[in-house]
């Protein structure tokens, strides 16, 4: 890349991206064929995509049917049109992991758009849009496969709160899908049973309606909204009651649920080891911003992408183009932390520090990897890398 100072100023300079992602351009051009003629390399780039053919990409990145072949290389490049697009990518993903026998599934993607897109940001639409997703997947689920599924929020009060709001879709859905309680326990002790009395349903109609530990007709489990603390229930959960059915854990933020394990009044770090490692992520995006100080105008340089995978494809490093659209830059069989991803961009992009750089060291430090992301004796499962 170029590093010429252009005349025009930082605030209004386009020439600096550009050069970029004409480089992007090149170097895509020199690694599709090799990545079309054999199994994947371990760094791709994806050329801009213009805005003439966007709309095309976008058709594209979601059709309604991708072969296994598709499905096992991954994709150039990622844009759904919707969540609710997104969401039948993410069912795709949990289809082809339950058709393996796998009884642990993750799937992560961003819950609400924006780049505060958590749990901090807005608390009450990130838990609804959660449920709602839980719901769609489930239908998909029973309608496709014919499976039972149960979606389970973390306690009563959840459920109760849930189930007011998500009451017509709860009443358009099948039988075959249903709320449910994690702990089991769907109404208060003392609450619901004077409101059933006030309200003229008296106490029997309650208890035949909603009974409590109520998970034998399930087939499929899906969880969601818990939070460190409730880590162990769901332990618990998976091995005594799930007992070998499948266990879908959805937008659950399980790297930031991680860093909390072994803080004070939180779960031992052993949890990780022995219970979150056996995960599978079936569907993973999760995008991160990030900037870059240079010598040069524009002098900062502002970029963003994901960490993707799409089982069973591998996983992939993905920068967000102009236009809006994911391009794949780089990929692998097992999984990037985010120090590495950050360092896929960089190169990509062409303004990383060369390994025997001073700078190198002084940007990344002396730890680039979190705990639960560096190898350990204790790990029983590597299934959450893979």
């Amino acid at each position: 890349v170029s590093r010429a100072r252009p005349e025009r100023r930082p605030e209004r300079d386009e020439s600096f991206t550009s050069r970029i992602m004409q480089a992007l351009s090149a170097a895509h051009a020199r690694t599709a064929p090799a990545r079309a003629a054999s199994a994947p390399s371990r760094r791709m780039t994806s050329t801009k995509v213009s805005a003439a053919k966007t709309h095309r990409v976008r058709a594209s990145a979601a059709p309604a049917e991708r072969t296994m072949e598709e499905r096992m290389e991954g994709r150039s490049t990622y844009a759904p049109e919707s969540y609710t697009a997104m969401c039948m990518d993410a069912y795709a993903s949990v289809r082809d992991c339950l058709d393996e026998g796998k009884t642990l599934i993750e799937v992560e993607f961003p819950a609400i758009p924006g780049e505060d897109a958590d749990y901090k940001a807005a608390s009450d639409v990130y838990i609804d849009a959660n449920v709602q997703y839980a719901l769609v997947v489930a239908q998909k689920l029973n309608a496709e496969m014919g499976k039972n599924v149960d979606v389970l929020v973390p306690d009563g009060i959840e459920y109760r709160r849930a189930k007011k709001i998500f009451e017509n879709a709860l009443g358009l859905s099948s039988a075959g899908v249903r709320l449910n309680v994690l702990d089991g326990r769907k109404s208060s002790m003392f609450g619901s049973a004077f409101g059933d009395m006030l309200g003229g349903k008296g106490l029997r109609t309650r208890k035949e309606e909603e009974r409590d530990n109520d998970f034998d007709s399930a087939d499929v489990f899906i969880v969601v909204n818990l939070s460190t603390i409730e880590l162990e229930s769901l332990e618990k959960f998976a091995d005594e009651t799930a007992n070998g059915r499948p266990l879908i854990g959805l937008n659950l933020q399980l790297d930031t649920l991680r860093a909390d394990l072994g803080l004070f009044s939180f779960p031992e770090k052993a949890l990780h080891y022995r219970f979150l490692s056996r995960f599978t992520p079936a569907f993973y995006l999760r995008t991160r911003n990030y900037s870059r100080t240079i010598n040069v105008s524009p002098f900062v340089i502002n970029y963003s992408g994901a960490i993707f995978r799409e089982y069973p494809a591998p996983w992939q490093v993905m920068i967000k183009q102009n236009n809006g659209v994911l391009a794949c830059v780089a990929e692998n069989e097992d999984r990037f932390t985010l120090a590495e991803a950050k360092e896929e961009m960089l190169i990509a992009l062409g303004i990383n520090d060369p390994d025997d750089s001073p700078m190198k060291k002084l940007r990344s430090g002396y730890k680039t990897s979190t705990w639960w992301e560096e190898e350990c004796d204790d790990e029983e499962s590597d299934a959450w890398r893979t």
